[in-house]
């Protein structure tokens, strides 16, 4: 009797730590999960605000200037052309983890629409400073239009990641 009761005793110790081992491989798996949905969300979220970025800081050295050079339009088109496919690309990673999760899939297809407006207005952009002499008026008003869509599609970023839990992280004082 006493060799049974310390078999059953040994066996119920063995499955709890096997549920406990499972939980916590689950709960691993999950954290890494969030982990990369975090990464990609805030990669996402740089890639669109350097994109922006370098759009308005191009369309203030267009205003400023008689003639834009047209190397730097080019490069400039290209840096903002590069920050846009990085952002669309962590946003089809997201979607492809966000299976099942309709109102994450909603949000997304927002902000996927406004990316593909500003990869628009960036096309109109490169092919304006493709040529030897740069239309100086035509690349600001594709600049006016990168901007819209990369605000709007930021603002939805900023509320989905919120949603998620996942908040912009305040900025650290130096």
């Amino acid at each position: 009797m006493n060799r049974f009761i310390g078999l059953a005793t040994l066996a119920v110790v063995v499955a709890s730590l096997a549920v406990v081992d499972l939980a916590h491989a689950q709960r691993g798996a999950e954290s890494k999960a969030a982990g990369q949905y975090n990464f990609y969300g805030k990669s996402s979220s740089r890639s669109m605000r350097g994109a922006r970025e370098y759009s308005q800081d191009y369309r203030q050295y267009a205003q400023s200037t008689e003639k834009v050079d047209q190397e730097l339009a080019q490069e400039v088109s290209d840096a903002i052309g590069t920050y846009i496919v990085k952002a669309q690309k962590h946003m089809a990673w997201m979607r492809k983890n966000a299976i099942g999760n309709q109102e994450t899939l909603a949000s997304l297809d927002v902000i996927d629409k406004n990316l593909a407006d500003a990869a628009k207005h960036h096309k109109e952009m490169h092919d304006c400073c493709a040529g030897p002499e740069v239309d100086k008026t035509t690349s600001i008003r594709c600049c006016e239009g990168i901007d819209r869509s990369l605000a709007m599609a930021i603002a939805d970023h900023d509320k989905l990641m919120k949603r998620l839990g996942f908040p912009n992280p305040t900025p650290t004082k130096k």
